[in-house]
């Protein structure tokens, strides 16, 4: 019997509210400099926004939305804790970085 995935909700809010998704017209991608550095949280969803703007497209098959598309697919294996709006944001960001 496989282990059941447990969701990370405070990781997925914390990518959203990294990049924007939803309160901002185009994706914000570092965390705001704080006195005394990011939280291990911030960190993490920075790590995540790394990571997904890291996958390279594969221009010979894929236009924009279809790289985006297999982006958040790839994330979404990588990483079955994130929410679907927080993978949604990923690949948001990733089009608009690839664009």
């Amino acid at each position: 019997m496989r282990d059941a995935v447990v969701a990370d909700d405070d990781l997925s809010a914390a990518i959203i509210a990294l990049l924007g998704w939803g309160t901002s017209s185009h994706p914000r991608s570092r965390v705001q400099e704080t006195p005394g550095g990011a939280s291990p949280l911030e960190e993490r969803a920075q790590a995540a926004v790394t990571e997904c703007l890291a996958i390279a497209p594969d221009w010979t098959r894929d236009d924009l939305p279809t790289a985006g598309r297999r982006a958040r697919a790839e994330l979404a294996a990588r990483h079955p804790e994130l929410s679907s709006g927080a993978l949604d944001a990923l690949a948001w960001a990733y089009t608009y970085n690839w664009r």
